[in-house]
């Protein structure tokens, strides 16, 4: 917190002695932003924004369900959540949204199922501590692109001191973390950036995440497949009459990029490099598994010239996947043929 305000301070004394090229308000904006200690001590817990993100979402799914979520009884659901304080917040925050104060989330601990990879030993020696899954972001690092990004931060602040690229990746979180999307409230930290520094600067984010949690390393695929071989379960119980209404499941955005990597969404031709920052790229992990992004699959039963027939809807943030089936709805035989591979999901590596 104190680094950011003398940060703050350099950035404000800079502009006065006419070094940088911040406008004004911008500025001034700085000069008026205080930092919310929880920011900084409560990394562990969800923060309020996180929590009326997560409660919204609830809220709004009910109000799209309504007969089917109101009234719930404790056989009809499960919320279970991995085993952080912050995961379990927003699990009872979305719990909150459905508007009973007696809905309380599950507390057996999911990390098995929607987290497998927490006790993976081969993924945390192989992947999430190899320094070579991080080769390609310190390449990029290494580029003419990002020097140019780094420079006119540089120029634009005016700083005596000469900026490291730890630097420029708190500044980046400080952009990020303090904008508050609840209120359309942008951060001042963010006019430091122009939106092609911005750019750059998510992809480096995007390789590191491309190889520590999707297409990059082939194990992050095989680890998705778990949760959805849980998916496939609960949808034939649900079929048979014997499933809960809703079952939720909350985890980190690691789970989600894993998810989707077993499902071969957002897969790019091309490998994504250092080399050269891939513009179109499907695979963006600000729009694939920001704050409180969430997957949902919706099974919906049908009345067919007299018998029961049963579809599936994929949604990711809420809007539908229309590349996963027809226009996004698939027949049970499609969707099981999509997901039934994954049935007897073998992850005995791990070990």
């Amino acid at each position: 917190m104190k680094i950011a305000e003398a940060i703050r301070n350099y950035i404000v004394e800079s502009f006065d002695k006419g070094n940088s090229s911040l406008c004004a308000q911008d500025v001034e904006n700085l000069k008026n932003w205080f930092s919310d200690k929880k920011l900084y001590t409560g990394i562990q817990t969800l923060t309020d924004e996180g929590y009326q993100e997560m409660h919204t979402i609830a809220k709004r799914l009910k109000m799209t369900l309504p007969n089917l979520l109101s009234n719930l009884r404790q056989r009809e659901y499960r919320f279970g959540s991995t085993s952080k304080d912050k995961i379990e917040e927003s699990a009872k925050a979305y719990a909150d949204g459905f508007g009973n104060g007696s809905l309380v989330t599950d507390k057996d601990n999911i990390d098995d199922i929607v987290a497998p990879y927490v006790s993976c030993t081969k993924y945390h020696v192989d992947v999430k501590t190899n320094p070579k899954i991080y080769e390609e972001a310190a390449k990029y690092l290494k580029s003419p692109e990002y020097f140019v990004v780094k420079d006119r931060i540089q120029r634009r602040t005016g700083l005596d001191i000469k900026l490291t690229n730890d630097n420029i990746t708190a500044l980046y979180d400080l952009c990020r973390y303090t904008w508050s999307g609840i209120d359309y409230k942008p951060s001042p930290w963010c006019a430091l950036f122009t939106s092609e520094d911005l750019q750059v600067l998510e992809y480096i984010e995007d390789l590191k995440r491309y190889y520590r949690n999707s297409y990059g390393t082939p194990m992050n695929e095989l680890l998705g497949r778990v949760v959805l071989a849980d998916l496939l379960k609960s949808f034939e119980r649900a079929k048979l009459g014997e499933g809960r209404k809703i079952t939720a499941y909350f985890g980190q955005s690691t789970s989600l990029d894993m998810t989707l990597s077993a499902l071969g969404l957002f897969k790019d031709k091309v490998p994504l490099t250092g080399g050269k920052r891939i513009k179109n790229r499907k695979w963006r992990s600000c729009k694939l598994s920001a704050f409180s992004s969430n997957l949902m699959t919706i099974l919906s039963k049908c009345d067919v010239d007299g018998k029961d027939d049963f579809a599936v809807v994929f949604y990711l943030n809420e809007q539908p996947i229309k590349s996963i089936c027809s226009n996004g709805i698939c027949s049970w035989n499609e969707f099981e043929n999509e997901i039934k591979t994954f049935a007897n999901v073998n992850i005995d590596f791990c070990e």
